[in-house]
């Protein structure tokens, strides 16, 4: 009995036209007598059909979709070849399990269903930022497919960031995160990793602008008088952070009557908890005897509510707790920008200047970065240092004239 070989082949299906003028591009998978179909997702006019088959082939475009349809044809081959005994359900089970298809194979559709994913987890800001991402890539060059991520395309893209005038830092975001993206297809083995584009790349690393407040600075915020209630609230909700270990926003909106003693707040990052499944250790904060009035006079005086303090609500949605600090944030940011000018500083006061100001008076006075690390919840050493901002420019003047005070 004569056992035929199973086969995969490109052809042009012409046998109904498309709007464009377009055929689709299928791939045939042959097994004496019989044979299947399948979609590559692309479609050619009958010239560039002809064109791509030609060893003289001399256009860009036609020559990324060559290798891209070879792509498939070879996978589907090999997968044929290892395939004993043939069976179109065999095939089929394998082909589309190693997402062979245009479809499977898009950048865009991973970072979909990565985003879809970090939503379903609550992590509803780093879903913003990947999709945020994938639509500045979806910008430079369109459809792309998993393959297409090539170091040539990395330098290129960082290229396009620079000339849109984007920092070192956000362009570093976004690779950091298409990196994670390959690294998962990699994982899944859709991606052979001696293809992997970041081998040689280097991602741009920013340095960050430092924020903290000069002592001066902040001792004009501690004894400020407010104009109205608001500018009160806005400036206690930073001093509560500042005094805090430089409590993050959402931390402080995510506190619970449980969460506090008499001399000290414990709690976990929100941050953490959605990352790390292993060794959460809580913060402990010792309070600060201006903290604890703070924490008097604008806590949550509803005891079926769930949180201290009464902008968060027990049963909303992941997306409404992420828009509603969001919210906060912002309006108390808008009241700390009167203040800032009211007290003529110069730099910015926003929540994140106090969680930078906060660290940055510990080193200034000489507290071990251990100390600082475990403060801010930091996972290493040189996560704390990035935060940290530079002696203030008094200090550095001092010890300049240290340089031939020798007296």
């Amino acid at each position: 009995m004569e056992i035929y070989k199973p086969t995969a082949t490109l052809f042009l299906d012409n046998r109904k036209v498309k709007k464009d003028g377009r055929y689709p591009v299928k791939l045939s998978i042959y097994c004496s007598p019989d044979k299947k179909r399948y979609s590559t997702g692309y479609d050619l006019t009958k010239q560039e059909w002809e064109k791509i088959h030609n060893d003289r082939l001399r256009d860009d475009n036609l020559k990324e979709i060559k290798l891209k349809l070879n792509y498939f044809k070879e996978n589907a081959q090999a997968i044929l070849n290892n395939l004993q005994p043939f069976s179109f359900y065999g095939f089929e089970e394998q082909f589309f399990k190693t997402a062979k298809t245009k479809a499977d194979l898009s950048l865009a559709t991973w970072f979909d269903e990565y985003i879809k994913n970090l939503k379903a987890e609550g992590r509803i800001g780093t879903a913003i930022s990947y999709r945020t991402t994938i639509n500045s890539i979806n910008l430079f060059k369109p459809n792309m497919l998993l393959q297409d991520v090539t170091p040539a395309f990395l330098k290129s893209y960082e290229m396009y960031m620079t000339e849109l005038k984007k920092s070192p830092s956000t362009t570093g975001i976004y690779l950091r995160q298409l990196r994670a993206i390959i690294n998962k297809a990699i994982d899944a083995n859709i991606l052979k990793q001696e293809n992997y584009a970041f081998k040689k790349f280097e991602i741009p690393a920013g340095r960050n602008i430092k924020k903290a407040l000069s002592e001066g600075e902040i001792k004009k915020l501690l004894q400020y008088k407010p104009v109205d209630s608001r500018q009160q609230k806005a400036l206690d909700f930073w001093i509560f952070s500042y005094l805090c270990n430089g409590m993050n926003f959402t931390d402080i909106l995510h506190l619970k009557p449980e969460n506090v003693s008499e001399h000290f707040i414990y709690f976990i990052r929100e941050k953490t908890k959605r990352t790390r499944k292993k060794d959460l250790q809580p913060i402990k904060v010792g309070l600060n005897q201006r903290a604890v009035e703070i924490l008097g006079k604008w806590k949550n005086t509803d005891s079926k509510k769930p949180y201290l303090f009464p902008v968060l609500e027990e049963g909303i949605t992941a997306t409404t707790v992420k828009h509603r600090c969001q919210r906060f944030i912002k309006w108390v940011n808008k009241h700390m920008e009167d203040i800032r000018i009211d007290l003529e500083i110069k730099n910015k006061v926003g929540t994140y200047v106090a969680r930078h100001t906060f660290s940055t008076v510990l080193k200034r006075k000489h507290i071990p970065i251990s100390y600082i690390k475990e403060a801010l919840g930091h996972s290493t050493n040189a996560i704390t240092e990035s935060y940290l901002g530079s002696f203030a420019d008094e200090v550095k003047i001092e010890n300049a004239f240290l340089l031939t005070d020798f007296e």
